[in-house]
């Protein structure tokens, strides 16, 4: 009997030994490192992204210049309106009341439209930097050992040492 609990343990050792080792050549050293870009920064101080900003910048302008005019026609109209008012029959009056309405709604949505627009074109932007930034954020990694970068803006606190986005704003063009 005992020697058939020392064969059992021996075999047991022999089977469960294999998964120890595992652990022992994980990849992940047992303190990851960790770094930080700001990404914000790299897309005011770097050369592309001041590029990609005066894009968006004009494309943000010309939409604004469009809400702008079909205000304009609508403070117009209602302009015109009040000072017919008075000579205006009740029910074209009325009518006329309804038309402007529901230009103000148009409006309304037209603002709503645009905005939804240049959220969307914004965040396509910075997809686009980070396209561009990323084999040279892949060689800072590797160069600097970190296993996981972050957006600063991303996480609560993070040490200042942990910051890349100086290497990083170095390397855009």
């Amino acid at each position: 009997m005992n020697r058939y609990t020392a064969l059992g343990c021996l075999g047991l050792g022999l089977m469960i030994s294999p998964l120890f080792g595992r652990f022992a050549d994980s990849a992940v050293p047992a303190t990851p490192r960790i770094g930080a870009i700001d990404i914000e920064r790299t897309l005011s101080e770097t050369p592309a992204g001041k590029r990609a900003n005066a894009t968006f910048d004009t494309k943000r302008k010309a939409k604004q210049g469009e809400l702008d005019k079909k205000k304009e026609e609508f403070m117009k109209a209602e302009a015109d309106l009040q000072k017919q008012q008075s000579v205006l029959k009740p029910e074209v009056l009325q009518q006329r009341k309804d038309e402007l309405a529901k230009k103000y709604a148009e409006l309304g949505q037209l603002a709503q439209k645009l905005e939804q627009n240049l959220a969307q074109e914004g965040q396509q932007m910075t997809q686009e930097l980070l396209k561009q930034a990323d084999p040279i954020i892949k060689e800072i990694a590797k160069t600097e050992g970190v296993q996981l970068i972050v957006d600063s803006k991303q996480v609560i606190w993070f040490d200042p040492a942990m910051d890349l986005t100086d290497k990083l704003n170095a390397k855009m063009k």
